[in-house]
């Protein structure tokens, strides 16, 4: 953060205060993190090891046994975790926002969701049902 000219108190993460924030630690292996890509595993029915090294992280799942559908979602679905977690970070270093993994997971779901729908003629359902059954939606796409 130095190099954009913001002081920084402490590079400790500001969602686990426990580690040193760096890009692999925030997005990847930090509890904060790590709770956010369960959710997304729990949500999908997907049994996985979690990669640190970004790439290998989204080509992982790229590279599962799902149709072409479900894995370009996948790729949506990655993105939005993302944005949300350092999104999520900002707050709480900038507006003293309250760290909240359920609060982070509902917003990633609904900009998927939101994505999804506004890509594809044939995503032509709810977000509860998104949510209740996604891997059924997707199937449902491209």
């Amino acid at each position: 953060m130095e190099k954009r000219g913001i002081t920084v108190v402490s590079s400790v993460c500001s969602l686990c205060r426990v580690e040193e924030e760096s890009r692999t630690h925030l997005f990847f292996e930090c509890r904060f993190a790590w709770l956010m890509w369960n959710h997304c595993c729990v949500w999908l029915d997907v049994q996985s090891v979690f990669h640190n090294v970004p790439l290998l992280n989204f080509s992982h799942y790229r590279l599962c046994n799902e149709s072409v559908s479900v894995i370009e979602v996948w790729g949506v679905i990655w993105i939005a975790v993302l944005n949300e977690i350092w999104k999520h970070r900002n707050n709480v270093i900038f507006r003293g926002g309250v760290i909240d993994v359920l609060e982070v997971f509902t917003l990633v779901q609904l900009k998927a969701w939101a994505w999804v729908t506004s890509k594809s003629q044939d995503a032509i359902f709810s977000f509860s049902d998104w949510c209740v059954d996604p891997l059924v939606r997707m199937e449902m796409m491209f």
